[in-house]
């Protein structure tokens, strides 16, 4: 359902979301929607717990400078991270759910990679895709590793070529 809202906005914000529209060749209602709709989905929910953003360059400058040991160092919290923010969001822990509620949002919101997957039956087949670096792909594969490996998901097949990793599992 779609429901007519007027609303009152100051004279440099309309002049930056008209801007925003033409620049992306898009109605200025999908434009506010688009905006609306990220921090509806993505910034109520993720940034109940405390976030950091920053540019892609330092992001990746400091990619560059995690060893593997200090990659598998930090990854050993990421299941309990996403954990605690699933408990604050009232979500279930579970493969449905992870790809749903955070895969799919990082991909739409966060820039982390463009995501893509696939299940047929109990096979399942995970996408992602990142311009951020070998380093990046590296330390993406232990991140997703783990929280597949707190799902109990064993028998992982992971591939990496260039940008893109793939994991394929079956799932019981």
């Amino acid at each position: 359902m779609i429901n007519r809202v007027t609303l009152r906005l100051p004279n440099n914000i309309l002049q930056s979301l008209k801007k925003e529209s033409e620049k992306h060749d898009l109605p200025l209602n999908a434009v506010i929607t688009r905006i609306l709709s990220k921090n509806v989905i993505f910034d109520m929910k993720f940034n109940v717990l405390p976030t950091i953003t920053m540019s892609q360059t330092l992001f990746s400058k400091i990619m560059t400078k995690l060893d593997e040991k200090n990659q598998r160092e930090i990854v050993l919290y990421v299941p309990k991270s996403v954990k605690q923010l699933f408990t604050v969001l009232d979500l279930n822990y579970n493969l449905a759910s992870i790809i749903e509620n955070h895969f799919l949002i990082m991909d739409k919101y966060c820039g982390w990679y463009a995501f893509h997957y696939n299940v047929k039956g109990d096979n399942y087949r995970l996408v992602f895709e990142s311009d951020l670096g070998p380093d990046w792909i590296q330390f993406l594969r232990l991140y997703i590793t783990s929280i597949l490996n707190s799902l109990r998901i064993s028998n992982i097949d992971v591939k990496i070529e260039n940008s893109v990793l793939v994991f394929e599992f079956v799932n019981k």
